[in-house]
């Protein structure tokens, strides 16, 4: 995702299908959004590292939080396609 895409979205602020999580730390409550949304909208995203007013307040990703974040999302059932990106 570019920056400016990135600039639009967190803009457009939290809805239906759009979830800020300040950090990881919200892992568990990121992957019940999400859930929520698949089973409402068919469709959602989760972006870590942004407060709920859409400040980017940033999140280091180690490889231990990449894994910690497919293994959530593996749990979700009826199982999706999930696909994750760094930005």
């Amino acid at each position: 995702m570019t920056p400016e895409r990135l600039r639009r979205l967190l803009a457009s602020g939290e809805g239906p299908t759009l979830e800020f999580k300040r950090s990881t730390g919200e892992l568990r409550e990121a992957m019940e959004a999400l859930c929520g949304m698949l089973n409402a909208q068919g469709r959602g995203r989760v972006v870590f590292g942004v407060s709920d007013q859409g400040k980017v307040t940033g999140q280091t990703v180690a490889e231990s939080t990449q894994r910690d974040i497919a293994g959530a999302s593996r749990r979700i059932e009826p199982a999706a396609q999930i696909t994750t990106s760094l930005n």
